[in-house]
């Protein structure tokens, strides 16, 4: 069994940051622009590694010399700076709450596996002392007993892991 006296955590969120970070996220979200794509086209689409980007630079500053006489008009040279420039946007967001998903993931099993061993912990005291003959901890026992029925009589250990 885990050492119970190592909690981590032991803390909840303040419910004022907890709701301006949803909102926050939430009016972030509803700024980006409209844009989903199906599998097919998540297969398909051009990423853009650094050769892509060094590629994409180079042919802004062509059109800022030749564009205007070379190509047709339909070729504006601030439809390409807008694409360039929100993919620096969204890549620099998409790495901060990469990080961020990496923290909440960690906090989560944290979270998790604390509150399982320490509620395991207090199953086996009841188990305990109800097998003891303690009527007072036997409705407890019974009650909390029901996570465990129908895994063929047994319980996981510390070291199984029970989160996803």
């Amino acid at each position: 069994m885990a050492n119970l006296s190592e909690n981590r955590l032991n803390e909840v969120l303040d419910p004022a940051v907890l709701t301006t970070a949803l909102t926050a996220l939430n009016d972030f979200m509803a700024a980006l622009p409209e844009g989903a794509l199906n599998d097919d086209q998540r297969r398909r689409y051009t990423g853009m590694d650094v050769d892509n980007r060094v590629f994409v630079e180079t042919v802004i500053n062509v059109m800022r010399g030749s564009g205007a006489n070379v190509l047709p008009a339909s070729f504006q040279l601030l439809t390409l700076q807008n694409d360039n420039n929100l993919f620096g946007q969204i890549k620099m967001v998409s790495e901060r709450t990469m990080a961020l998903q990496r923290k909440l993931d960690d906090l989560l099993r944290i979270a998790a596996h604390e509150a399982y061993t320490f509620a395991l912990a207090v199953y086996k005291i009841y188990e305990a002392l109800s097998e003891a003959g303690s009527e007072e901890a036997r409705a407890g026992y019974e009650q909390m007993r029901e996570r465990f029925m129908g895994q063929g009589g047994s319980r996981p250990t510390d070291g199984d892991d029970t989160t996803t």
